[in-house]
């Protein structure tokens, strides 16, 4: 993975995360959906229906845990926001399931982390 910025390493790192996506069937809604200064990574619907909200951290050294840990409480609180706000701006997802999940880049892999707020009171 070759970049000189943390810009370009994290469009690079979703970029490989929208082609694992793809080749598991899932449908991009979209990238990089802003509002109110929140931001999710991507949307997508997968195979059974269910909106998934999906952050994606890009790790060039080390191992995907270091990226897995800088998910944070205050991260996956603005998420619920950002989640607000789409679907708002987008009612016809409303009656879909959702879930807020993650995709870690790292060396050659994708590690994905489905439901990561499940330990959370939603």
């Amino acid at each position: 993975m070759k970049a000189k910025n943390t810009r370009q390493i994290g469009s690079i790192g979703e970029d490989r995360a929208v082609t694992w996506l793809l080749q598991k069937g899932f449908q991009i809604i979209t990238r990089n959906y802003r509002k109110r200064g929140f931001e999710v990574d991507i949307v997508a619907l997968d195979i059974e229906g269910v909106l998934r909200f999906i952050e994606v951290k890009t790790v060039l050294h080390g191992t995907e845990g270091l990226a897995a840990f800088s998910i944070e409480h205050r991260n996956i609180a603005r998420y619920f926001k950002a989640v607000d706000c789409f679907l708002a701006d987008n009612p016809e997802y409303l009656s879909n399931p959702i879930s807020m999940d993650a995709i870690i880049v790292y060396d050659e892999a994708v590690k994905y982390y489905p439901n990561i707020t499940s330990s959370y009171i939603l």
